[in-house]
């Protein structure tokens, strides 16, 4: 399973991205869209993991 980057690293992954000046990205609605997409992530392994123990 993969872990979340530091907030350190985050931030610098985020200031390495938008340093690019890339006008056509909106790199917060990224991230903040990346964040929801982990929760929901963490959600469903803890759902599968849940149902994977029940049939043990």
């Amino acid at each position: 399973m993969m872990t979340t980057p530091s907030s350190q690293r985050a931030n610098e992954i985020k200031h390495s991205r938008s340093a690019r000046h890339d006008d056509s990205i909106d790199i917060d609605a990224v991230l903040e869209e990346n964040e929801r997409l982990r929760g929901l992530v963490v959600q469903l392994s803890r759902l599968v993991m849940r149902n994977v123990a029940d049939r043990q």
